[in-house]
């Protein structure tokens, strides 16, 4: 069965949850394994569920953030016991939503996504990617 491993800040709540969610309801239905990685909340979903870190690690991760103009670099061993959870369900395919949210050390992640050979979807919901700050 085909493995589909979704990268989200939220997962079946706000914009880009809900979209994660039917996207993984799709692949449900399609015969796929379904897979979404957040950051915050405790949703419920269709899809297997993985929180990456936990609301002390997010915390920590947004004082960095403010206080060295950091953002998506803090949160480094989260990040790395996440990479663990990647190779453990060895998704076909990685779909990234909104990285940014203080969850995830983005530069951990696109080292090791860099070596990963699966296709890599990667949906620009905001302008964060291209600015690093702006997530309008």
């Amino acid at each position: 069965m085909p493995i589909l491993l979704q990268i989200n800040v939220t997962a079946n709540w706000g914009s880009t949850g809900k979209i994660a969610e039917d996207i993984g309801k799709l692949a449900i239905e399609a015969g796929w394994d379904s897979w979404i990685a957040y950051g915050r909340g405790n949703p419920t979903s269709q899809s297997n569920l993985i929180r990456i870190g936990n609301d002390w690690d997010m915390r920590i991760h947004g004082l960095q953030s403010r206080l060295f103009d950091n953002h998506g670099l803090a949160s480094k061993k989260v990040t790395e016991d996440f990479i663990h959870r990647i190779k453990e369900i060895n998704p076909d395919i990685i779909h990234l939503h909104n990285i940014h949210g203080y969850y995830l050390n983005y530069q951990i992640l696109f080292r090791y996504l860099k070596e990963y050979d699966v296709p890599i979807i990667w949906t620009l919901h905001d302008c964060w990617p291209f600015t690093g700050h702006c997530a309008y």
